[in-house]
């Protein structure tokens, strides 16, 4: 899980680089005039705007290396729905955002962190709590079925549809005062998530395709929750969840990351949380107790992932405390 001493880093980074009203011009949030404006490095543009229970967030451009993007918080939990348009989202639990999909989310505070790859990017992230979310519950009883309060996840991502985008031009075209805002708000998120539980009904009905997104998300859930074991592999996964492998396979077809991919991200997030938790345990411990081949293999991914060696990682942890 990314660390908030990175993000305090990230902050700083952010009051140094303004940027004018002309950079964000096309972005779906640039016509809320009181929305915060700011530059993630060089080349990854961000606009937030927070108004009532809802919490609005869009990033657009091309990082130039793995950027920590701390989604807000508030006393209550927030139910998010997210469109990515471009590029991808990584969670601290392994699941990845994918291309021209949309979907919807919850993250407890300690995994507010997110990973935004080095690619192309453009996403929305629209938040909504308080009576707000209530209210969306009511109307959306198939959203309330799969919606748990006391869990953190990601409900089954479906393709942007035209609909959706054009929800989106539309509210790009509205005139926003003090009294319309919350009002022009609440119902494009409704249009938005009215559509998205459409698609996830007809989705339903495909039968097939429906369970191998289901089984997608069993594997990943299966592999957060037994990444120590040693034998974790395609073929002791479908035995857990009494699938295929060539099932298991067609569930990641796709998909970034791939399988083996995904045992790896999340068993080098979960090296991350003992670095700063633990850190009585050796580095060579650590890899050991997490199947890795041998230290310098843990190494050498735990760099390329999060750019810095797990012992410059425990330096940096420390400097910090």
């Amino acid at each position: 899980m990314l660390d908030k001493n990175s993000v305090h880093v990230w902050k700083e980074t952010l009051s140094a680089k303004p940027a004018t009203r002309e950079t964000f011009k096309g972005m779906h949030l640039a016509v809320l005039h009181q929305a915060t404006r700011q530059k993630l490095g060089e080349h990854l543009l961000h606009i937030q705007f927070e108004t009532h229970d809802f919490i609005l967030c869009e990033l657009k451009g091309r990082p130039n290396e793995l950027t920590a993007f701390p989604l807000p918080q508030k006393d209550e939990k927030i139910l998010w729905l997210g469109l990515q348009f471009q590029g991808t989202l990584s969670f601290s639990t392994g699941k990845v955002s994918q291309p021209n999909t949309i979907f919807s989310f919850t993250v407890s505070e300690e995994e507010n962190l997110l990973t935004v790859a080095v690619e192309k990017q453009w996403m929305l992230l629209l938040g909504i709590t308080g009576a707000s979310r209530q209210q969306l519950m009511a109307e959306q009883p198939k959203l309330r079925e799969q919606y748990n309060p006391q869990q953190n996840g990601i409900m089954a991502a479906v393709t942007i549809s035209y609909y959706e985008r054009k929800v989106l031009e539309q509210f790009s075209k509205k005139t926003f005062g003090p009294f319309t805002t919350v009002h022009h708000v609440g119902l494009a998120l409704g249009e938005l998530y009215t559509a998205y539980m459409q698609q996830l009904d007809k989705q339903g009905g495909q039968g097939k395709e429906e369970g191998l997104i289901q089984l997608y998300h069993r594997a990943i859930s299966y592999i957060t929750e037994h990444y120590m074991r040693a034998d974790l592999n395609r073929v002791t996964i479908a035995e857990a969840l009494h699938c295929s492998t060539r099932s298991l396979s067609r569930a990641f077809e796709g998909r970034t990351p791939n399988l083996n991919s995904s045992i790896l991200l999340i068993r080098l997030h979960k090296a991350r949380e003992l670095l700063k938790q633990k850190p009585e345990l050796s580095v060579e411990y650590i890899a050991s107790m997490l199947h890795f081949p041998h230290a310098q293999h843990f190494t050498n991914r735990y760099k390329k992932h999060f750019h810095r060696t797990p012992r410059e990682e425990r330096k940096a942890l420390i400097k910090t405390m």
